[in-house]
């Protein structure tokens, strides 16, 4: 069970864009695949808050890109209910 909710949570959703845990973290789940895509963890404090500030923006971008999808969609609905 626990796999399935954790490959649910991260698929991408055609409403949103993104996936469940995107939305709410800001970011992908770190696996032990990532670290190793990334190569190395920060090595002081100025790194740390760089990547919280960068991860904080791109947090708000997917949110916006959410709405964006999630009005997109509403429109759709909403011209498809108006037609009937």
């Amino acid at each position: 069970m626990e796999l399935a909710k954790f490959c649910y949570n991260n698929s991408e959703h055609s409403a949103t864009g993104s996936s469940p845990f995107q939305m709410v973290m800001g970011k992908s789940p770190i696996v032990p695949t990532t670290w190793a895509a990334l190569g190395q963890t920060p090595s002081d404090i100025s790194e740390e808050v760089l990547m919280v500030t960068q991860l904080d923006e791109e947090r708000w971008c997917l949110w916006e890109m959410a709405k964006a999808n999630l009005e997109k969609v509403h429109k759709r609905y909403k011209d498809f209910v108006d037609k009937s």
